[in-house]
């Protein structure tokens, strides 16, 4: 990771932390939404990689900012490595609601602008972990990615840089007690059978829970976990403060 330096919220191309305690291998970061978690049996465990994907306006980054926040009220510290253009630290204000100003020193955010910069951020985690961190998340792993694909040797290129990164990532997870939150776009498949997250293949394998999110209208959510079996799924709303149960809101 690059030299960390406390940024300017203007500015933001890395927010620097206080960092936070450990998470225990037995332990879970939950998402915030309790809907979500009963989905994930809990929460996101240390060791284990978690894949969100989902079309623009599902719910991707609100998750990944959810979840940093609901790890840094418990205590812990998240990384963030963003790919999506703009930071929306607001977004990421509004999520934390009150409490913003002390989990912001506990959520480091890197913001990548190419796909051979996440590949060095990447790279450089294992000696850059800040101390405490215990959510690690990629939103998204594929976006730098999908900007690379072009002839067929250059994917085959793209395609093993990917699978290198989400390797890195996956040992880390295991030998570091991370939980680990990756985000992917969706792409059609050409027989008709729905979507699926660009590079699946490199994606799932690498996965233990594939949850995808999908736009039911207005507020309205469902997410379905499609691995590990059996499929199961929620109807949730996302709204200003991010996910939430169907019922009072407060879930």
């Amino acid at each position: 990771m690059r030299a960390l330096e406390k940024a300017s919220k203007a500015e933001c191309e890395i927010v620097g932390v206080k960092g936070g305690k450990k998470l225990n291998r037995g332990g879970t970061l939950q998402t915030g939404c309790a809907d979500l978690d009963s989905l994930l049996d809990g929460g996101l465990k240390p060791g284990e990689v978690v894949l969100a994907f989902g079309e623009r306006g599902a719910g991707k980054t609100s998750l990944v900012f959810q979840t940093a926040a609901s790890a840094a009220s418990s205590g812990f510290g998240s990384v963030i490595i963003y790919s999506e253009g703009r930071l929306p630290l607001r977004r990421l204000s509004e999520i934390s609601g009150e409490g913003w100003q002390q989990m912001s020193e506990r959520i480091w955010i890197v913001e990548v602008k190419s796909f051979e910069d996440q590949d060095s951020v990447i790279e450089m985690l294992e000696t850059s972990l800040p101390p405490g961190t215990s959510l690690l998340a990629l939103d998204s792993a594929t976006g730098m990615y999908r900007a690379e694909l072009g002839e067929y040797d250059e994917n085959i290129v793209a395609n093993k840089i990917l699978n290198r990164q989400l390797a890195i990532v996956k040992d880390l997870a295991r030998r570091r007690s991370l939980a680990v939150l990756i985000t992917s776009e969706v792409r059609d498949v050409p027989d008709g059978s729905g979507a699926v997250p660009v590079a699946s293949a490199i994606l799932t394998y690498w996965s233990d829970r594939v949850l995808r999110l999908e736009r039911i209208h207005g507020e309205v959510r469902k997410a379905l976990l499609l691995k590990p079996p059996p499929r199961r799924e929620a109807l949730i709303r996302l709204t200003s403060r991010g996910f939430s149960g169907m019922g009072t809101g407060n879930d």
